[in-house]
């Protein structure tokens, strides 16, 4: 789907593109291969090597094969839906989103697994995100939970979107007590979990962290906080 972008007008729609290229298609403007700093580009615009890029996208392919990792990366700085077919096509799980309107726009573009590393609460969303599930029975979506609370606003949106199947949830835990989101202990984390259990739109699937809120971070304090993370994910 995303090769179709090239037939694409440009538009007042396209941030950083040459004004004089409006009604060129996408495709039509890259053959130009204008020159990024006299061809009438327009700040802030995103430029990529295309060197660099196949790069890391060989590193990370061979760093996730070597070591078992089922890798996501995180879509939200280029939103580009080539970059993610490039990164699928090198093993990538799925992409990862931040906002429910970035999955909006992963879906459009056929992305089948969405990890949403943050708690989807707001209603519409839901409904929306119910439908997507219910209408593909391949599309597979994961986003966080942190609060027994939050594990009710979940439930109570998706059984009012009829939702045919579970959502899955990962329990986030907090990476300390300034740490912007989370739960901030495993008694809280096995609170939500218990919540999941017992809402039947919902299905634990996991935990999850992000080790760049943990406050005044050192490497000794990072390795303390993931061992409690995967303490909760030990059996």
């Amino acid at each position: 789907m995303a090769a179709g972008l090239a037939d694409e007008r440009v538009d007042h729609r396209f941030k950083a593109l040459p004004p004089d290229a409006e009604g060129l298609t996408v495709g039509a403007l890259a053959a130009e291969r204008r020159n990024l700093f006299t061809g009438g580009f327009t700040t802030p615009v995103l430029a990529l090597s295309a060197e660099s890029v196949e790069h890391n996208l060989a590193l990370l392919e061979t760093y996730a094969e070597r070591h078992g990792l089922a890798f996501a990366p995180h879509g939200k700085t280029s939103m580009a839906p080539q970059l993610f077919a490039d990164q699928l096509r090198r093993g990538a799980w799925g992409i990862t989103a931040a906002v429910p309107h970035q999955a909006r726009v992963y879906r459009a573009y056929g992305i089948g697994r969405i990890f949403l590393a943050n708690e989807l609460v707001d209603p519409v969303a839901l409904r929306w995100l119910a439908g997507e599930l219910s209408a593909d029975p391949e599309f597979r979506f994961v986003c966080y939970v942190d609060s027994v609370r939050g594990v009710e606003l979940m439930e109570e949106a998706l059984s009012a979107a009829g939702a045919t199947r579970p959502l899955d949830v990962v329990v986030e835990l907090g990476a300390g007590e300034g740490a912007r989101t989370g739960a901030r202990t495993e008694a809280d984390c096995t609170a939500v979990a218990d919540a999941v259990a017992g809402a039947g739109s919902l299905r634990l699937v996991g935990v999850a962290g992000y080790e760049g809120e943990v406050p005044d971070a050192d490497p000794e304090r990072v390795r303390a906080w993931l061992r409690r993370l995967v303490a909760l994910a030990a059996p």
